[in-house]
């Protein structure tokens, strides 16, 4: 090969070099492990004999530690699990009167020695330290004799990691020994680095892999590939993976490569056409990662502090909902509070009442912070609420239960909540479930089951109702929403999915012309949670736009036959949603009594509605909002409630800024009925889902909604048909909705580190930006007299004409092929063989 040649060939054929970048992103780094220790260092260098539940414990006697106050997972600490468990051996037994741990500094680190390898004793338990980060521990009077070592941990956030572990037997001369000290590199800022390369290699790939490509494009996927590996690899290393920054990334990563997608099907769909199998087979695969991101990878949320373990159940969530939902007879809206701190006493015979008068608490009457002391009366007389003392006993022992999982200091420091919020309704349902079981791991393990099941109905309901393609870029959604800063979901609660699957049932049900079914499950997810009765409330909308346009066309209002006739499919959703109202309210109320139920819901909720809350999101964020008046700026510990200053600002900053209120919150809504001109009714009602945070200030997770709006955006039945599920949904509205929807994870990413309430004020910002940039210019289109997808519906007619051409000039092209290549004298015509 001559020197010209060699780079010409390197141009045509770059599949070498990138294959090898390829294979170099996969490789990890090595961690240098030969350099010394103190001297005396009994562990020195030494391998483990037995780990358990422990990465890179090779790090722990390396000799090396990370600088004082360093993050606690770097490529200088070994993370281990709660149950983990790393034990050496020392070869025999030795005198052991010294030893230094660096740990992270919140939790325990527990030492225990054995001469046997069978029976251990204590030898050091190395507690928290004030400090923040990784922090030096020391001990000069272990003096004991072991063989065997074992490190286990505990206490502290259920997040561990170890820089070193160092023991003597005579103790240095020096006292702290001097260990070599380094500055750690996040090991999750390289995973995250290496999750946003593999993301922009993904699409760069994507777009080269046009339709037609040559067959070294194709063989470029090992590059992303390659990528992709190092990236699992490194995310690997550093699971259990951090929420707030660590699977956002992964979230947002995911998101956009699926809004290249979108966007390259949207913007050059003939000039630069997609390879259809390489984009759907991406679409896959995004949507697997998608549901891993909303399982958290199978990671669990929470601990178990009875056993010493992380559990899938969030009793944060249940010690709510559970006792009002099975006791509500007697726990009501109002008693959460007052029986959790009944029954702690209870369950503890001898303790003072006096001793919980300083716990804090919400009055769930008033839904103010006050302290148990204050309603200390209640709290002795809540057991004489319960019908007998069984039922009593059983309250008792199902509160112990949460105090258990949560740990006493959990359980007392969690009642400045708002209790169960939940309808009536919502109440009945869950009261089927618990009614009869006990409080346990398995009893809401189980439980919490329901949701799953709940999702992969409405997922596979929406892949036959509005296809493949669609249900994969709605489950992408669902995956890599990133509204609620407590993780995207409510994973190991109950029936906390219901609504949502009701609301996209319902929208399945509508466009199958399912149409008493379809308005009863749109109004039966407005009666769980309330706010989403907007979706049902919007199926009015394409009725009265009728009435206002034949009033147009005939200069008169149609009669009443008229209107029944040409508006049966809605009278019938509109109907069937009226049922369902009556029904529920009609069985719940049976239930537990009408003005025991309903009302005292509508009055804690009216409450609860009133007062500022700092993960809530809407039109009133932003219009309470005042830079100058910020939680950071305000918030004043010395009340019982810190953050009520702020609330208070809030409130007055509203009460000023009334006007500028209603006339946002008219602004969207006309916007909203104009946009839903020429829609379908299950598009109105997902227009109806996007006046919740106009109209309502509901908390941040309860928008997860939000992955249920591209189905307003679908083709008509019948028009521009997608005949496969390779073929784009929609190349201008559809997309365009999707990637709103999608990128809204993304925009939040640089919001995360604020203080909470700036956080949801940037929330709020996002989501209704995103969707006046939706319902603009539908209302615009709309305004015209043309449904929100003429360009669309126009392009996917040129696009079915364009295929059939080409079609027929394969057709002309093989019977051109037929009649030059020579004929065997022994056939015939086609026209032949039937004459004869």
């Amino acid at each position: 090969m001559t020197a010209t040649e060699a780079p010409r060939r390197f141009l045509i054929h770059p599949l070498a070099a990138v294959l090898a970048l390829g294979a170099l992103a996969a490789c990890g780094g090595s961690h240098v492990t030969d350099l010394p220790g103190v001297e005396g260092d009994l562990l020195a260098g030494a391998k483990p004999a037995e780990s358990k539940g422990a990465k890179h414990v090779s790090r722990m006697t390396d000799g090396l530690i990370a600088s004082e106050g360093d993050f606690w997972r770097t490529d200088l600490t070994s993370v281990v699990a709660g149950d983990g468990v790393v034990l050496w051996d020392l070869g025999k037994a030795v005198d052991i009167n010294c030893g230094v741990l660096q740990g992270d500094n919140n939790d325990f680190y527990e030492l225990t020695g054995s001469e046997d390898g069978k029976t251990f004793s204590p030898l050091w338990s190395a507690g928290p330290m004030p400090k923040a980060g990784m922090q030096l521990r020391q001990n000069q009077h272990i003096d004991k004799k072991a063989r065997f070592i074992r490190l286990t941990a505990r206490g502290g956030d259920g997040f561990y990691s170890v820089g070193e572990v160092a023991l003597f037997g005579p103790c240095p001369k020096e006292w702290p020994p001097r260990l070599v000290a380094r500055e750690g590199a996040s090991e999750e800022e390289s995973a995250q680095w290496k999750l946003g390369l593999f993301g922009l290699v993904s699409v760069l790939f994507l777009f080269m892999n046009k339709k037609g490509a040559a067959d070294w494009v194709r063989l470029l996927v090992a590059v992303p590939v390659g990528l992709g590996l190092s990236a699992f690899l490194a995310v690997k290393d550093v699971y259990p993976i951090d929420d707030d920054r660590g699977q956002t990334v992964i979230r947002a990563v995911t998101a956009a490569i699926t809004i290249a997608i979108l966007m390259r099907e949207w913007l050059w769909p003939r000039l630069y056409p997609a390879n259809k199998k390489a984009t759907a087979a991406a679409l896959v695969f995004l949507a697997v990662v998608s549901v891993g991101c909303y399982y958290h990878f199978g990671m669990p949320q929470f601990r178990d502090e009875a056993k010493g373990r992380t559990t899938l159940v969030h009793p944060w969530d249940m010690r709510n909902y559970f006792p009002v939902a099975k006791y509500f007879d007697e726990v009501r809206y109002d008693g959460v509070y007052l029986g959790s701190v009944a029954a702690h006493l209870a369950n503890h015979p001898g303790m003072n009442p006096d001793s919980l008068r300083q716990v804090h608490l919400r009055d769930l009457t008033t839904n103010e912070i006050t302290t148990a002391g204050q309603l200390m009366d209640q709290i002795l007389d809540f057991h004489k609420r319960f019908k007998s003392p069984e039922r009593w006993e059983m309250f008792k022992k199902d509160m112990k239960y949460f105090e258990d999982v949560m740990g006493t200091g959990a359980y007392l420091g969690s009642m400045q909540d708002h209790g169960g919020n939940a309808t009536p309704l919502w109440m009945a349902s869950a009261w089927l479930f618990w009614r009869n079981a006990p409080a346990s791991e398995a009893t809401l393990t189980a439980t919490a089951l329901i949701d799953p099941v709940l999702w992969a109905i409405v997922f596979i309901a929406i892949a036959r109702t509005f296809g493949t393609r669609v249900m994969l870029i709605t489950l992408i959604a669902w995956g890599t929403t990133d509204f609620s800063r407590f993780g995207t979901n409510l994973m190991g609660s109950t029936l906390r999915a219901d609504w949502m699957a009701a609301l996209g049932l319902g929208a399945c049900a509508l466009r199958r012309q399912r149409w008493l079914l379809g308005g009863a499950l749109l109004a039966y997810g407005g009666l769980i949670r309330a706010f989403p009765a907007f979706a049902a409330l919007f199926l009015v909308v394409p009725p009265v736009w009728w009435i206002v346009e034949r009033r147009r066309e005939t200069k008169k209002l149609p009669t009443l036959a008229e209107f029944r006739s040409a508006q049966r499919p809605a009278l019938r959703a509109i109907a069937g949603a009226a049922a369902m109202v009556v029904v529920a309210v009609g069985l719940s109320s049976a239930l537990f009594g009408f003005s025991a139920s309903w009302g005292t819901w509508a009055a804690k909720i009216s409450m609860h509605a009133e007062q500022p809350n700092s993960n809530h999101v809407g039109i009133r964020n932003l219009v309470a909002f005042d830079p100058d008046k910020t939680a950071q700026r305000v918030a004043d510990e010395k009340r019982l409630e810190p953050w009520s200053a702020w609330q208070d600002t809030q409130r007055e900053t509203l009460a000023k800024r009334k006007p500028l209120f209603y006339l946002a919150v008219l602004a969207f809504f006309a916007v909203a009925l104009v946009a839903c001109r020429k829609l379908r009714l299950e598009q109105a009602a997902m227009v109806g889902l996007m006046m919740i945070p106009v109209f309502f200030y509901p908390a941040n997770y309860y928008c997860h909604y939000v992955f249920l709006l591209p189905l307003l955006a679908t083709r008509v039945a019948g028009t521009g048909a997608v005949k496969s599920w390779l073929e784009p949904e929609g190349r201008t509205w559809f997309a365009r909705v999707s990637a709103i929807i999608l990128a809204m994870g993304i925009i939040q990413i640089p919001t995360l580190s604020a203080w909470p309430d700036m956080v949801y004020t940037y929330q709020s910002i996002i989501i209704l930006g995103a969707y006046a940039l939706i319902l603009i210019p539908m209302a615009r289109a709309a305004w015209k007299g043309l449904p929100p997808n003429t360009e669309e519906l126009k392009a996917a007619d040129e696009d079915d004409e364009d295929e059939e051409d080409e079609e027929e000039d394969e057709d002309d092209e093989d019977d051109a092929k037929e009649a030059e290549s020579p004929r065997d004298p022994g056939d015939k015509p086609e026209a032949d063989k039937k004459k004869g």
